[in-house]
């Protein structure tokens, strides 16, 4: 239930959810709010009820569960006991260059199918279409049922994946687990609309320092789980579900809509634009996916898909926009009581939120942000493997440093957004810092093991910074009303700049690679005594990427497979140079979206969007604190 609030400020609420309000002057309204907010009530007792400490609990589990699925796939090559996980977790979020050899895992244990693919490709597909459907619906009708039904589907999801026989029955798993995975990337959201606005920053770090035992260490905390429990992951969905279902508590439908029937708000749903969105979503995805993978990317697949996934979203863009014009337009010679019939009462994503300033610079911003993150993650495994060392052991605590970095980032950062204020220079200075270091990585090599581990930390930790004040700042500055469909979109923007980022990251290394390692590789083992006449069988074992391969190799000996191996490092070094250089591009483009950035101290108020309480207490007058 929602806590009752002074009348003028729940008055000024209402008006600014009013469409008939232009979106400078709602903009100028909700900023209004913002500032007179610093005396918002929340229900006495509320920080120690047991429907806000349950309901955060259950939000730090919803976050472990989705990052847990990150990190599952990664663990080193399976026993009989971890193919029952690995199984369970073939999610698209892996690791593109890691990606192969897990369904190769799987393709082997229950196929083979030609159809292996489909496992990440299905995941892809519906967690980046029912994102923004979910965000934006459960602004209307309550979030409760959503995040319920999300864990649920998940454990669903991830049972049927773990004890499939087939193939088949595995890409049907991903289905529910996609649909799960668009609840669970909500979990920053659904902590920062239950404490006041002034807390964000400080909520934000501490449920990112909840989930760092996954986040940052999924791939040992995985090793664990399978190793030492007999419930494993469903131990951090099933008890997420139950405090959901006893704590989480917020606004439902009948205190949102009060006065509107559920058929009626039905009718309201902006079903073209969630087809437009949706399908060139689904063709940019699939080109995404497909380019250098299934299909070329030169290839009539991936050029035709891409182009439609490009107009799909073109169209729906300014279907939206004209839409909102409209409305505002219309309104203004109608009788309000006339709102169901206007052009997109409910659009899926308003238009209006990219009139706000702060918002499109923190999704640009944190778009970008997430694709230098991706160019660690993606790659950073392979630099470590291809440079230092194959123990499985060793590069998956090596790995661990992006993770937890970009979590300790966040962790170190968060309190500083209100008490440091001048978020502007926080959000410029964090963005240079990761260009610096990004340019810093370019310089590592096979013999700089020790620097290349610190500067990963640093990247992490800049990132962590930009993450923590966008993550914040686009779910502060819109309307309360329009935070699911701003935040949903927020991080559907951040999932396809990352699948943008890997596709260019891992072309721009593998084609790289392809060229510097017969030049590297040729003269260094003709001289080390190998005859020209075994270069092809060379090349055609290193491609099998074997021990026994390479023994075949006519005249190898210990010495040429020493000059080999240290021919191989400089190319691989060489082209992972080229990757993190690459990144600088984007850095630099968030540099300069940065600076249209401004600061939001007026905005970090005791302002409250959705207070939780005790369901049995819903329909009780709730006796009020300051904050």
């Amino acid at each position: 239930m929602a806590a009752k609030m002074p009348k003028t400020s729940k008055e000024h609420i209402e008006n600014i959810s009013d469409s008939s309000f232009p979106c400078d002057e709602k903009n100028e309204a909700f900023n209004s709010i913002a500032s007179n907010e610093q005396d918002t009530q929340v229900p006495r007792g509320y920080w120690t009820s047991f429907g806000f400490i349950g309901s955060c609990l259950a939000i730090i589990l919803l976050g472990n569960s989705l990052f847990i699925g990150y990190s599952l796939p990664v663990i080193p090559p399976p026993t009989s006991t971890h193919m029952f996980l690995l199984r369970a977790f073939a999610l698209t979020r892996i690791k593109k260059t890691t990606q192969v050899n897990i369904l190769s895992v799987i393709n082997t244990s229950i196929g083979p199918d030609s159809n292996i693919y489909l496992i990440s490709l299905v995941n892809t597909l519906i967690k980046g279409v029912g994102l923004l459907l979910v965000g934006r619906i459960s602004d209307l009708v309550g979030r409760r049922y959503f995040i319920i039904a999300g864990q649920v589907l998940g454990l669903v999801g991830g049972i049927i994946a773990a004890t499939a026989k087939s193939v088949p029955t595995v890409i049907g798993a991903n289905a529910f687990i996609g649909l799960a995975a668009c609840a669970q990337v909500m979990y920053p959201l659904l902590i920062a609309e239950i404490v006041p606005n002034k807390y964000r920053g400080v909520s934000q770090c501490l449920v990112t320092f909840a989930v760092l035992p996954s986040l940052g260490f999924g791939p040992i905390v995985a090793r664990c789980l399978v190793e030492f429990t007999v419930l494993g992951w469903r131990i951090v969905c099933a008890a997420s579900i139950v405090l959901f279902v006893f704590c989480y508590h917020p606004p439902d439908f009948k205190q949102l809509q009060r006065g509107t029937t559920a058929r009626q708000q039905l009718k309201r749903i902006d079903y073209g634009g969630f087809a437009l969105y949706s399908g060139g979503l689904v063709c940019l995805l699939l080109a995404l996916s497909w380019g250098g993978n299934q299909y070329p990317w030169k290839s009539a697949q991936c050029i035709a898909t891409l182009i439609l996934g490009v107009l799909g979203i073109i169209a729906f863009v300014l279907y939206g926009e004209q839409g909102v014009a409209l409305s505002i337009s219309d309104h203004s010679q109608t009788d309000p009581s006339q709102e169901l019939y206007m052009p997109l009462p409910e659009p899926l994503l308003p238009m209006k939120l990219f009139k706000v300033r702060n918002y499109w610079v923190a999704v640009v911003v944190g778009s970008i942000g997430q694709m230098s993150y991706y160019a660690l993650s993606v790659l950073w495994p392979t630099h470590i493997t291809a440079l230092y060392t194959k123990d499985n052991m060793t590069v998956g605590w090596m790995s661990c440093t992006t993770g937890t970095a970009l979590a300790m980032g966040e962790v170190l950062t968060g309190p500083f957004l209100k008490k440091g204020g001048h978020a502007k220079a926080q959000l410029i200075a964090s963005v240079v810092g990761l260009c610096v270091f990004c340019g810093v990585m370019s310089l590592s090599d096979e013999n700089s093991q020790g620097q290349a581990i610190a500067v990963t930390v640093c990247i992490g930790l800049f990132i962590g910074w930009v993450e923590l004040i966008c993550i914040v700042v686009a779910g502060l500055v819109i309307p309360p009303e329009d935070i699911g469909a701003g935040s949903a979109f927020f991080a559907s923007a951040r999932a396809i700049g990352g699948t943008i980022a890997t596709s260019i990251y891992v072309s721009i290394y593998t084609n790289k690679l392809s060229t510097l390692t017969p030049r590297e590789v040729v003269p260094a083992v003709t001289s080390a005594g190998l005859p020209e006449s075994s270069l092809n069988a060379l090349f055609g074992a290193i491609s099998q990427a074997t021990a026994a391969a390479l023994d075949s190799v006519p005249e190898m000996s210990a010495s040429i497979k020493f000059t080999l191996a240290a021919a191989q490092k400089r190319a691989a070094a060489e082209s992972l140079k080229n990757v993190y250089l690459s990144s600088l591009s984007f850095g630099f483009v968030a540099l300069l979206v940065a600076l249209f950035f401004s600061d939001v101290d007026q905005y970090l108020t005791g302002f409250v969007n959705k207070t939780v309480v005790d369901g049995k207490r819903k329909n009780e007058v709730v006796h009020t604190e300051k904050v």
